[in-house]
């Protein structure tokens, strides 16, 4: 997909992340503890070179068609908020997995819901899918809270359902589909 696709909302703007913004996304990392203990590679000391790898990262997956990482950024004065992502696309299944994560100082102002609504219509009218999973783990409240918010289906608490830190977890599995979504 062309890496200048972006998506607007009322209040955000949503697009891939450039390589000039590495130093805004390391800050964000370091300064938002809420995300170091559930997303493994997020942590108090994460640098810029990695911000750059990340970057370089989500920017060859969005060429590829592998995951769409939206990094999501305020109209109004182009703050940086956090991302929102599809991946792990199961093309024989036609689904794909929705992940998100906002900065401590933008959680609980609807951000993330706006971003993720505008992220499964995109799923579900441009990329044609029929279904999206949202895995979570059972002790990260805000996250399941979130898929339950946004409309999700919780489906079952699956084992080894994910990796965190080299080690198998049970996730909470929910679930979209374009019938939730009115599109069908």
């Amino acid at each position: 997909m062309n890496t200048n696709y972006t998506i607007y909302t009322k209040r955000l703007c949503l697009r891939l992340l450039t390589p000039d913004e590495a130093p805004i996304l390391a800050d964000t990392i370091c300064t938002s503890p809420s995300l170091h203990q559930w997303i493994d590679w997020c942590h108090s000391e994460f640098t810029e070179s990695e911000a750059l790898d990340f970057i370089g990262a989500t920017r060859l997956n969005w060429v590829k068609a592998n995951a769409f990482g939206f990094a999501i950024f305020t109209r109004s004065d182009n703050e940086f908020l956090g991302m929102v992502a599809l991946n792990e696309f199961y093309h024989t299944f036609n689904m794909g997995s929705l992940g998100y994560w906002m900065k401590d100082k933008a959680q609980q102002q609807g951000y993330a819901l706006e971003a993720m609504d505008a992220l499964v219509e995109f799923a579900f009218t441009h990329l044609l899918l029929t279904r999206l999973e949202i895995v979570c783990d059972p002790a990260n409240e805000p996250s399941y809270r979130f898929a339950e918010r946004l409309g999700a289906t919780f489906e079952c608490i699956a084992k080894n359902r994910y990796i965190l830190n080299g080690k198998p977890r049970e996730g909470m599995v929910f679930s979209l589909l374009p019938s939730d979504w009115n599109l069908t």
